[in-house]
């Protein structure tokens, strides 16, 4: 007879539930990594267009950073006052900054600012110079 027998079956059935039980928190250390490496470069895209919006729009935009999320606002002329674009919330993150840099028409920023973003799988800062130029470094 071919075949394979019924104790064959239990023990290769039961391997591979070991497997799997084993590989799922792996598989959560990975979605967390993930999670958090693009929000540094989801951020990191949205600075850099701000910058180049600014330009185009010639008005100046303001980033602010809340420990969820973000908030995109642009600067009203005729009411002398922020008028919020965008916000955006980042979930299973938490941020924080120690400024709210605005991009101005002239391409120069203000109010420079390091952005902390932290979540189970590690932490980032993202610096932003004076010149635009934005720094990424992994804390840990």
């Amino acid at each position: 007879m071919k075949g394979f027998t019924l104790i064959e079956n239990l023990v290769t059935v039961s391997a591979l539930g070991i497997l799997l039980i084993l590989a799922i928190p792996f598989q959560a250390r990975v979605r967390n990594r993930y999670k958090l490496e693009m929000a540094v470069w989801q951020i990191h895209s949205e600075i850099n267009h701000l910058k180049y919006q600014a330009v185009k729009d010639s008005v100046p935009y303001r980033f602010r950073i809340f420990s969820r999320g973000y908030i995109i606002e642009k600067y009203n002329d005729s009411s002398s006052q922020w008028k919020k674009v965008e916000q955006k919330i980042l979930s299973g993150l938490w941020l924080e900054a120690n400024n709210s840099p605005i991009f101005y028409p002239e391409g120069t920023v203000s109010n420079l600012a390091s952005i902390t973003i932290v979540n189970s799988a590690g932490k980032y800062r993202l610096t932003l110079a004076i010149s635009g130029r934005i720094k990424i470094i992994r804390l840990d």
